[in-house]
């Protein structure tokens, strides 16, 4: 108020402070642009300059704010001002975390189910805005008139055909790469080697041959593929375009002359055999063109796209087809490929198990799998139709059709809350916390009473007796890991009585984390155990307990004396928590325990009044 009035013309004070206060200011005076964060020392982050920069001008009396650095030490980078100037701010994000003391207390209560709660959160603010939208989407796609497949055999067994279809490349797709990871498939792997290839579009297969294996510059294989049939029609448009581009483009299309026009690239093929390939390839890929009235393309081919290796091998002319771009060279290596493809069948397909020597039980499996439903397709009547390919074309579509809209009606669904409590409910379930109707159990309402400390490891203290053998100072000097903050402390040094029980404890949380961990809940264990138990003040309450004075405590260990004061002083409400936790649990030794407990550390300075309160 005294600053707002102008009659104190200088404040001092904290960053919290000045981000907070409501009072703007002609000038504001930055002391360092770094900080400590309470990890490490690092300079302010542009949202926090914005917040603290923006008190500087009064509206109405100054036209223009003054914000002035102080440099002490060393003059900021240039890019380091640009970033705390202009830079973006840090995203707002929600640090809302479902925790299992509030889905027992949502539990608890019939009015509010938990998905109302989550779908309320700012963690659900900008998936939940967008519903409207979804639900107009869904309705146009529902009203989408889909086609029917009809059967001209009249049998309507696509469905089931194509199921085994997209089972069987899943297969495929897993023996395929464990195939090309065996080390005996690349003696097989190599120029002039047979191999059944995807088409571009992954609906069809190609018959190929592998003219150039990878090398460093190129880490795929290069494969001449035949493409099927080409019309003279359809190639008129590509001749004059390759006639004006000149014969050495690989862009084009091109006819290969008659056998008696062609003495001289005959001549050329047969002793281009003998030359050496020098690597260098001089066609653009993917290049195509037509040979023998058949479409032919030279491209890269990835490891994946392999579908098989034939067992057979023809001889290539590899400085023809990449180097020399002779036409003979095409010709004559298309013509052998469709040699080999007779009656439209590709070549038989080198045995994984016989030839390529796999071993792996689970690839031994999966390949008999595959080999096993290619078997079950060929048998059923679809495999022979004339429109398969029209028929598979079509299933594809509304397979993608069914898939957007269950996916849609996932969103829109209480699944799809990002943090819908499905493995945490798993875990309350297991450890009987609730039942398998939801209903909250005796240990899930002793859960309900812990706030202070973890709620799990607190409430599985409690059914494991872990405190009954305990005397009250010992008690409550264990119960200090739950409140406990600082994790590098000093090692207290414990009598075997709390040696055992700390150990115990600790135990109990570790078994618990692993029970998250097999639910599916993102815990690790031991970095559970280590965050929610810190046994650093166990010696300093346990000493405080049995009527030490405040300053000898002190000295058993480097934790600040504030620190001190403050888990003792939230020690005393978990006595309280533990002492109802008792009453429902029908234990009075318990209660009783923590009465004394409570009473025993409720002294001295530690509970004595604020000054600020007692007006002294």
């Amino acid at each position: 108020m005294l600053f707002c009035r102008g009659v104190i013309k200088v404040l001092f004070s904290t960053e919290t402070f000045a981000m907070g206060v409501n009072a703007p200011a002609r000038t504001v005076v930055f002391d360092t642009l770094r900080k400590f964060d309470g990890k490490e020392h690092r300079r302010l982050l542009p949202g926090e300059y914005i917040q603290m920069a923006g008190r500087a001008g009064r509206r109405g009396l100054d036209t223009i704010g003054t914000v002035i650095m102080m440099c002490r030490d060393e003059i900021p980078e240039e890019s380091d001002l640009k970033n705390l100037l202009v830079g973006k701010p840090t995203r707002l994000e929600s640090q809302f975390r479902l925790t299992y003391t509030m889905i027992l207390h949502l539990l608890r209560v019939e009015e509010l189910k938990v998905e109302d709660m989550l779908k309320r959160s700012f963690a659900e603010f900008h998936a939940q805005k967008d519903l409207p939208q979804k639900e107009k989407l869904l309705l146009q796609m529902l009203r989408q008139p889909t086609k029917t497949i009809e059967c001209i055999k009249g049998e309507p067994s696509i469905e089931e055909y194509y199921d085994m279809f997209l089972e069987a490349e899943e297969h495929r797709e897993f023996v395929t790469e464990a195939i090309m990871q065996l080390h005996t498939t690349q003696q097989f792997l190599a120029p002039g080697r047979l191999v059944v290839v995807k088409s571009k579009s992954d609906d069809d297969h190609l018959l190929g041959v592998i003219v150039k294996n990878p090398s460093a510059t190129l880490k795929q294989y290069v494969v001449l593929v035949l493409t099927g049939d080409c019309t003279s029609s359809a190639l008129a448009p590509n001749l004059s375009s390759q006639n004006e581009k000149g014969p050495g483009d690989s862009q084009g299309y091109f006819i290969i002359p008659p056998k008696g026009k062609r003495g001289m690239d005959d001549d050329f093929f047969s002793s281009s055999r003998t030359r050496k390939s020098s690597g260098v390839i001089n066609i653009k890929l993917p290049y195509t063109g037509d040979a023998s009235g058949m479409g032919f393309e030279v491209r890269t081919v990835e490891n994946k796209e392999i579908i098989s290796i034939c067992t057979s091998k023809i001889k290539i002319d590899q400085v023809g087809l990449l180097e020399d771009i002779s036409k003979t060279a095409y010709a004559k290596t298309v013509q052998m490929l469709i040699k080999e493809q007779t009656d439209g069948k590709y070549p038989p397909a080198l045995d994984a198990i016989k030839d390529l020597k796999m071993k792996d039980m689970d690839q031994v499996k999966r390949y008999h799998a595959h080999n096993n439903l290619l078997e079950e397709m060929s048998k059923n009547k679809c495999h022979g139709c004339i429109k398969l390919k029209e028929h598979k074309s079509m299933m594809k579509d509304q397979k993608v059709h069914k898939d957007e809209l269950d996916q849609l009606k996932y969103q829109m669904s209480d699944e799809a809350l990002q943090q819908m409590p499905q493995f945490q409910g798993d875990v309350l379930k297991e450890i009987h916390y609730i039942d398998s109707d939801l209903v909250v159990q005796l240990k899930g309402r002793v859960a309900c009473e812990m706030n202070s400390g973890e709620e799990l490891i607190s409430t599985e203290c409690l059914f494991e007796n872990q405190l009954d053998e305990l005397e009250p100072e010992e008690a409550v000097a264990i119960m200090s890991a739950f409140v406990f903050q600082q994790r590098n402390a000093s090692e207290p040094s414990l009598t075997p009585k709390l040696a055992d029980a700390k150990k115990r404890l600790y135990d109990t949380a570790i078994s618990l984390g692993q029970l998250q961990k097999r639910h599916e809940v993102p815990v690790d264990p031991e970095e559970y155990a280590r965050d929610n138990l810190k046994f650093g003040l166990v010696e300093v309450v346990y000493e405080w307990a049995k009527g030490t004075p405040f300053a000898d405590i002190c000295e058993l260990t480097d934790v600040s004396e504030g620190l001190i004061v403050r888990t003792i002083v939230r020690l005393d409400e978990t006595c309280r928590e533990f002492r109802n936790a008792a009453s429902i649990m029908g234990n009075s030794a318990l209660y009783k325990k923590m009465e004394i407990a409570s009473n025993a550390i409720k002294r001295d300075i530690v509970f004595a009044a604020s000054l600020y309160v007692t007006g002294i």
